[in-house]
C-alpha cells in the first residue's frame, strides 16, 4: 500500500495529470499483476528491475485507456495521441519520464516510510532515485531523455475533417500538416 499510495501521488512525489486515487485503485481492481510490484517496492531497500517496470507500464496504460492493446507506454502515447486524438495532458508519460517516477515513489515508500517505525533507519542518497542535487537543494530529475527542440514545443495537429481551412491549428501556427493530422492534406 505504501508503493501504491507514493506512485499515485502524494506530498513529495508527482501524481499523474488527471489521474487521481480513486481511478488508479480502479485501474488496480482490473490489473492484478501490480500488486505484487506495489508490495515488493513498499519494502525495504527497495529494488526496481525490467520486469516491475513493465508492469507499471501496463499498469499506467490501464489507467489512462483501459481499451488499449498497448503494453508500454510509449505506444500507448502514440497511439493516444495520434489515433484516438488525445490532448497532450491526457497521455500517459513517457516510458523514461515514468522510469524516473517509479524510482521516486520507490524511494519515498521503501526507504523513508517503509522505515518510519526503525529507530535508526538505514538511509540512501535520493541521487540514485530520481532526485539530482543543485547547490544544497534536491531538485526532481523528470526524465533522462534531452528536452524537445524549439521546433517542437508546441505540439499541433489539426483535426480539420477533410481540407484544410482557415480555423486548421497548423495553418494558426504557420506550420504545415504532419502525419499526426487527421485531414487529407498533402504531407
Amino acid at each position: 500500500m505504501l508503493f501504491f499510495h507514493a506512485f499515485t501521488g502524494c506530498d513529495v512525489v508527482s501524481a499523474f495529470c488527471g489521474k487521481g486515487k480513486k481511478s488508479a485503485w480502479q485501474t488496480w481492481d482490473v490489473c492484478d499483476e501490480a500488486s505484487g510490484v506495489f508490495s515488493k517496492l513498499s519494502q525495504y531497500p527497495p529494488v526496481v528491475d525490467d520486469e516491475d517496470l513493465k508492469t507499471l507500464e501496463k499498469f499506467v496504460v490501464m489507467m489512462y485507456d483501459r481499451s488499449s492493446t498497448a503494453e508500454g507506454v510509449d505506444d500507448a502515447r502514440l497511439d493516444m495521441f495520434a489515433r484516438k486524438q488525445r490532448p497532450y495532458e491526457a497521455i500517459p508519460p513517457t516510458r523514461s519520464a515514468l522510469k524516473q517516477h517509479v524510482k521516486r515513489a520507490a524511494y519515498q515508500a521503501g526507504c523513508i516510510w517503509s522505515q518510519s517505525t526503525v529507530r535508526q533507519p538505514e538511509t540512501q542518497t535520493p541521487a540514485n532515485w530520481g532526485w539530482t542535487k543543485k547547490g544544497d537543494l534536491w531538485q526532481i530529475v523528470w526524465t533522462e531523455l534531452p528536452p524537445i527542440a524549439e521546433s517542437c514545443q508546441q505540439l499541433t495537429k489539426c483535426g480539420c475533417k477533410s481540407e484544410c481551412c482557415s480555423r486548421c491549428k497548423c495553418f494558426c501556427f504557420g506550420l504545415t500538416c504532419t502525419a499526426l493530422c487527421s485531414c487529407r492534406c498533402e504531407v
